[in-house]
Order: structure tokens, then sequence, then C-alpha cells
């Protein structure tokens, strides 16, 4: 443990959220401001035949309607096939045809509400079975023509599936047929929504002058945004600039463009004023992207002792009317499909498939939370037709140290085996169980679940040290609440010995931030941590190269530690703002910068033609739980839940305790509640959190054990790796299996709701 990192220390940006400071996307005020609305499509999929703005524009304080043949623009992270306004085409039930500009949002909003438009309908299919069969209706006739990168997401014409891949390891169908058991179950995992604490929001200028935009938003990468933006836009980087704003939680959902490219387009109408689009909570709800439906079909050969000696994955994934981040997730969390477990021969499949429903993007997880509900709700259903431990059946198959990854990919860092003993020990896994209330059965589950992150990406750092001895951390990294801001600075005052009070890290800003690939994929603690060390590096390099000039003695003499610098011969003991004024005697700052990628690691050399699944680092989680079900009812309430995960190195221990409880909750509330219910026609019903059900605190687990075991990573900054995704992935099958043990029933569909698990219940006893 160092002064700084390894020590629980209170959020640098805590003071301003709690007092109310924080300036979030939809805080964004000034005094020529515009505002948008949007008018939706009411049909799931239909030629846009005529949209008629003339009662709209004839509204007070309308400045410009806008329909999508003015914004011949098309986006999408990694296929571009949505357009920014329907054109010709709608695809979902909600999806925005116009976009008026007015003078306050009641005015947008009430000429929004006058836009007309004429249909002819289309056949729609939001079944992604239904969306596969031979002659099923198109969604995107013309998806060859998108700009994608054609060597990862090539495109199936004549086809809704957006995306397939398929991979096998050894001789599976050999495998299965030696096998002594196989067997052979299907999963599917619900759609859900990010419900960040403040909406999608962002406010757009442009300066027809200059041709330049500027953008005030809430994203996890604002560089990568920026580099999306100026594609879209036909325009180069230099011409766009991002401010960012406060956000209360990312969750995957701040990855995407939603509002910004609303705000921008309404901007190129807005004769130099500002534009203000901010999503109402009902829009949240039905027209930015969800968590990913998932179907998965898992077969597994097992010998009489519990071996598992094959396993195939056969995922598909509901994609919605619009790709957004959904390739790549549906990519990565299939790969892990399979579990964190050695199995000698594997074959993954995966679908990704055009549906009318509203479209999906990236969540906590990355499609490996889908995953894991399946791999290890499979995992316990084996076991109790073996007659096994499910604990047992784990630790003879989880990954240990040296482990291959299904890539070929040496892991190391592996904390797995001890993340299952501490989360069981928690429950007393195997001892007595509570007795159990009338008309009550209380029973304990146990799921375990790996993720990797993005790799490789690469991160920029400068660090200046100021004449006070104060230091400016400039990092690309986003606080989208987790304390990544507090973390860097933590690194950073470690690295330097500088006072942690004493180093700032200001909100990012394209025009002067450098680079980062985003916070995404729990990386930015490995990669950014990485870059900040590597600057601060430098930066003292050249302080004790001037310090050796200055004093006559050699570099490697003078170090630093409570903002003072000290001489190994004791010559030099000064306040490091003292030793500054006397090495710049006519003021600067000395400058630390780096560049970081874990390209090229030993680590991440994998077989030919699979790179992009290797990881500078996997995260290792297991979760139990102890949960009460009523017989009368079917509610579930989740008496106890332990929560065991291998941060590598916990840099902020309150942080990482703090991630594990709120991701807990949204586990359970995924688990439990949250579901979206949909009308005949495509439309959203749960779009207010009167009927989409997200737990409250009347909901939450009556107890929650976080672990943290720490097996320190080599290549990390000071051993940590990440904990926020994988943190609520194994809550959902823990509970699941939990129930399975207390009432004899398999909750295989989530949301466990009451009334499912009731009728389960019912149908398993025979009434």
């Amino acid at each position: 443990m160092g002064k700084y990192v390894g020590q629980s220390v209170v959020r640098i940006d805590g003071p301003e959220r709690v007092t109310g400071k924080a300036v979030y996307a939809p805080d964004i005020q000034f005094s020529d401001m515009l505002y948008g609305a949007v008018a939706r499509s009411s049909h799931a999929h239909a030629l846009l035949k005529e949209v008629r703005t003339e009662k709209a524009r004839r509204f007070p304080g309308v400045r410009a309607v806008i329909t999508g043949d003015m914004l011949p623009y098309m986006f999408g992270n990694m296929i571009a096939d949505q357009p920014f306004l329907a054109r010709g085409r709608v695809r979902y039930n909600g999806e925005p045809i116009a976009l008026v500009i007015a003078e306050s949002e009641l005015e947008a909003q009430m000429a929004a509400d006058a836009v007309e438009a004429s249909y002819e309908d289309l056949p729609a299919v939001f079944d992604v079975f239904e969306a596969m069969k031979e002659g099923a209706p198109l969604l995107h006739e013309d998806q060859h023509a998108y700009r994608r990168d054609a060597g990862r997401y090539p495109a199936l014409e004549h086809t809704n599936i957006c995306n397939e891949t398929s991979y096998e390891l050894g001789d599976v169908a050999k495998a299965f047929a030696r096998a002594d058991h196989v067997f052979e179950h299907c999963f599917f995992s619900h759609p859900t929504s990010h419900c960040a604490m403040e909406p999608f929001g962002s406010v757009a200028r442009y300066d027809a002058v200059t041709g330049r935009f500027t953008l005030w938003t809430t994203t996890d990468a604002p560089h990568r945004r920026l580099g999306e933006l100026a594609t879209i836009f036909n325009t180069g980087q230099e011409n766009i600039r991002i401010i960012t704003t406060a956000q209360g939680g990312g969750f995957g959902g701040k990855g995407c463009l939603y509002s910004e490219v609303l705000a921008l387009a309404g901007a190129l109408f807005a004769k130099g004023r500002p534009v203000r689009y901010v999503f109402s909570r009902e829009e949240v709800l039905s027209m930015s992207g969800t968590r990913m439906g998932a179907w998965l079909r898992l077969k597994s050969g097992v010998m009489n002792d519990g071996t598992i000696i094959a396993r195939s994955a056969d995922v598909v994934w509901d994609n919605g009317a619009y790709s957004s981040k959904s390739p790549e997730v549906a990519f990565r969390g299939t790969t892990t499909s399979v579990g964190p477990y050695s199995i000698p021969n594997l074959s993954i499949r995966a679908r990704l498939v055009y549906t009318n429903n509203y479209p999906s993007t990236s969540f906590r997880g990355f499609g490996t939370t889908q995953s894991a509900f399946a791999c290890e709700v499979h995992m316990d259903m084996i076991a109790a037709a073996l007659g096994l431990d499910p604990l047992e059946l784990r630790r003879r198959h989880a990954y240990k140290e040296g482990c291959s990854y299904i890539n070929g990919q040496t892991m190391i860092s592996v904390g797995l085996p001890e993340t299952l003993e501490k989360a069981a020990a928690a429950i007393d896994w195997g001892g007595p169980r509570p007795k159990a209330r009338p008309g009550k059965a209380i029973g304990r589950g146990i799921a375990c679940m790996i993720k990797g992150t993005n790799t490789p990406r690469c991160v920029n750092c400068m660090a200046s040290l100021r004449q006070d001895g104060s230091v400016l951390l400039h990092v690309g990294t986003m606080e989208i609440g987790a304390g990544q801001r507090t973390a860097m600075a933590q690194v950073a005052a470690e690295t330097l010995g500088v006072s942690l009070e004493r180093i700032r890290v200001p909100q990012q800003d394209t025009d002067y931030t450098p680079f980062d690939f985003g916070t995404t994929s729990s990386g930015s603690t490995f990669h950014m941590g990485n870059a900040v060390i590597l600057a601060c590096q430098k930066l003292l390099a050249d302080l004790y190269a001037r310090l050796s000039a200055h004093f006559g003695l050699p570099a490697d003499a003078f170090s630093v530690a409570d903002d003072r610098v000290r001489s190994a011969d004791g010559s030099v003991d000064m306040p490091l703002a003292a030793a500054l004024h006397a090495v710049l005697p006519r003021g600067g700052d000395i400058i630390g910068e780096s560049m970081y990628t874990p390209a090229g690691m030993d680590m991440l050399k994998a077989w030919p033609g699979v790179e992009k699944w290797s990881s500078a680092f996997w995260m290792f989680s297991t979760h139990a739980a102890e949960v009460e079900v009523d017989l009368e009812t079917g509610q579930i309430t989740v008496l106890r839940l332990a929560a065991a995960h291998d941060v590598g190195k916990a840099l902020n221990p309150l942080h990482c305790v703090q991630q594990i409880e709120g991701s807990v909750i949204m586990g359970s509330s995924m688990a439990l509640g949250e579901e979206y219910r949909y009308a005949e026609d495509g439309r959203v019903l749960t779009d207010t959190l009167l009927d989409y059900k997200i737990a409250t605190s009347k909901d939450m687990p009556r107890h929650i054990e976080p672990i943290l075991v720490e097996s320190e990573h080599p290549f990390a900054p000071y051993g940590a790796k990440g904990v926020g995704e994988p943190a609520a992935g194994c809550t959902p099958p823990a509970i699941v299996n939990a129930v399975h043990d207390a009432v004899g029933v398999w909750m295989t569909h989530l949301p466990m709701t009451p009334e499912k698990v009731l009728m389960a219940i019912r149908k398993h006893q025979g009434t």
C-alpha cells in the first residue's frame, strides 16, 4: 500500500456534485439559446411518403423545421446505417422524422406535435427468428452500401443479419460423440434501459464564418466522438470542439451518438445561435439504445465424473432497427458465452439480427452480462443433473494462472479461484441455512464471470508541474460517475510525490485534452493509469536533470516526496516550489507527455486471425446469493449477496466497494423487475418510470458484501485492473440459481417477475 495508491480517499469531484455545482449537459444555458424537439414516427416499418411541416413552421417561436432530406448524413459506431432523421423509410415506432428548433422547449415541442406525415405500411418483424427466415421483410435492402469496416463487419446482402461470427476450437463433434452426457438448454436475456441519473443532452453551436462546431455534451469518449462526427459531417477534426460536462453514470449508453447528432443538426440551421437538445425521460426509454436482447443456446458434453469436454454456444442477438455498437457487443458477448472455464473443445456462433424493435447498443458488460446469465445457469443445471456441488463443478474448470484463453492467449493475474472461495464462504456455502418463515423457501446460488477489455487501444497524457508545486493533469479519461478523475490523481500523486490535493484533473475538452480511446470496457484505470505513470516519470526526469545542473549533483541523487525535493546526501531539502523557482527563475512549467498502448505485449499474442480477442487484462468475479421466495406470490427477496471481485489492485478501495454495491443493485434490478413491454405495433409501452420498473431502495438486497480480491497485474499501474463492468453480470444468474435451490424451478427467461416465478412453481408442483 502506498501513500495514495491503495487508500480510500474521497472523490475530488464529490463536493461539486453534492452541492449542486456540477454542470450536467441539461444544465447548459446561453442567453441566445434555441431548443430542439423531434416529431416521431407512429409506424414500426413503413415508406415515409411525405413529411408536412407547414403547420409547425407557423407556430410562434419556431426558427427552423428540419427533415431528413435536408441532412444527407448517416451515423453508427461500427456500421453507418442510421440517418439523423428518417429518410424514405422508418424502421421502428418512435424514429425521429423531423427536428424543430424554437425559442423555448414548449414552443419546439408544440410545433413538433404539429408535424404531419404520410406513410405506406410495410410488413414489420419483431422476432429475431422470424427476421432470419427466407422471405422475411428486409429492413436494410442496401446494407452493402453503408460505410463500415468490411473486414470485421462484412455486409450480408438480402438478409436481416447485420453481422455473423463463428469460431471453433478442437474437435467439437468428436468430443460430443464420446461424452457420457450431453446437456442442452436455451435462455433469453431481455433488453434493459441504462437509466442514468441525467437524461441524454447536448448543446451545439455552428460558426458559419469559420465552419466550426462547438459541442457541449456528455460522452464517455470525446475524442472518438470527435472523429466520428468529423466523418459524418465530412469535415476535419479541427473543425469540431467537444467540451464535456458532468455525468451521472455512463453504463455504455454515453458511448453512442444520440442528442449530439440532433443538436449539431439543429445548429446548422440556427444562424450561429446555440441549440439545446435534451431527451425527456420518455425519449430516453423509447428512443435511445438498450441492452441487447439475446437468445442463447448452450450445449455441453460432460463425462460421468463431471468433466466438461465440449461446449457449443449459439447466440442470436436482437440488433433492433440500427446497429450502433451492437456488432462489437455481439462479438465480445458471444466469445464469453462459454464462461471462465477451461474446456478443450469449443464451438461459438453469433448472429446479430435487424428487427423493427427499438435499437440496441452497448451496455455495462458489453454482452458478457447476457452470456454470464446463460452460462452460469447452464452450469448449475449440469451440476443438478449429475448430483454435483455447483461450487465444486466450477472449481474443477475455473481458469487459473497460466491457463490459455480460447484464442490461445496466456492468462495472467487470474484471481477467479479466490473469488469463488471467498464468495462461497461469505454466505456459508454448504453450511446450515436460516430457518425459512412459513410460506417461504430459502435457497443459495453462485455464479462466475469473465470480462476482458477492448484491446489494444491508445491513450495520451500530459502532466504539467507549475511554479507553485501544483500539478495540472490532462487526461482524456472521462469522469462517468465512478471516480476516474480521483484514481488518476492518486496515481499521479503516488508517482510524483506531490500531495493529492495539489493535483487538478480538469474536465475533458478536445481542444486541450490529449487523446483517449474512451472511458469504456473497464479499461481506463489500466490504460490511462499507465499513461499517467509514464508522463509523470518523464516530468520527474526533466526536473531531476534541471536540479542536477543547478546543484551539481547526479540526477539520480534527487527525489520528491511530501511536496519536498531532497538529495541523497542531505545537502538539498527544500519545498518543491522553492526548488522550481531555483531551476526556473524566469518561470515556466515542467511538462511530461506520454502515449501508452499495450500493443506488442507478450500477453497479447494470440492465434493468427483472432488477435482482436486478446485483452490487456482479464477481470473475474463470483457472486453468491441467498434468497427467500414467497410460495404464495412468487416474490423474490435477496437476503444476502456476496460479490467477490478480482480487481488486481484496489487503487481506491472505497470506490471499488461503491462500484460493486451499485452494480449488484443494477444486476438485481435487471434480474427481478426491469422489462420493456411493447404494443403490437412496436410502440414502447413502458416509457415512463411509473411503467418501467427499476429497483428502488425497497427492492435492494438486504445485505451486500463486497469482497476485493487483489491479484496484482504485472503490467498494470500499481497492479490495478478494473471493476466497473463485471460487477453487475454475476448477480442475475446467482439469484436464478438460488431460486432453483429454494423451490426447484429454473428461470431461463429474464426478468424473474413474481408472476413468472409463481407460474413456474405451480407448474413444478403440478397445480
